[in-house]
């Protein structure tokens, strides 16, 4: 598990909020992109930006960030949770939260690949 210990004490205000942190902001609506990354900047954070779903995976692989702002709304693949959470609860969250289907774990492996079968054909 990854600890933050090494994030900076945010106390300290100005530009050493966001120093040495890399962010990538992923949203379909442009001013939203461009308003982050301006506030964001101004704080010492170094950021990339995208609009495009598609591009976040080749973003985060390129890009290597820290932390990753993401519009779970925006046009793209759709997004399965993984999870150990399992109760209809958890499966409505999931589904308010912007993730398209849930897989509670252990799963299935004959219902994940039925799955990814129906996702193969839609997208």
């Amino acid at each position: 598990m990854r600890t933050f210990s090494h994030l900076p004490d945010l106390g300290d205000g100005g530009a050493a909020v966001g120093r040495g942190l890399r962010v990538l902001v992923a949203d379909d609506e442009r001013d939203t992109v461009l308003t982050l990354g301006i506030l964001l900047r101004s704080e010492g954070f170094d950021v990339r930006t995208t609009t495009r779903g598609a591009d976040v995976p080749g973003a985060v692989r390129d890009f290597n960030p820290d932390l990753v702002l993401l519009d779970i709304g925006m046009p793209g693949p759709p997004l399965i949770a993984v999870t150990a959470y399992r109760t209809s609860a958890d499966k409505v969250l999931a589904r308010d939260s912007g993730f398209h289907h849930h897989i509670g774990k252990p799963y299935n492996p004959v219902a994940l690949i039925h799955l990814l079968s129906i996702l193969k054909r839609t997208y």
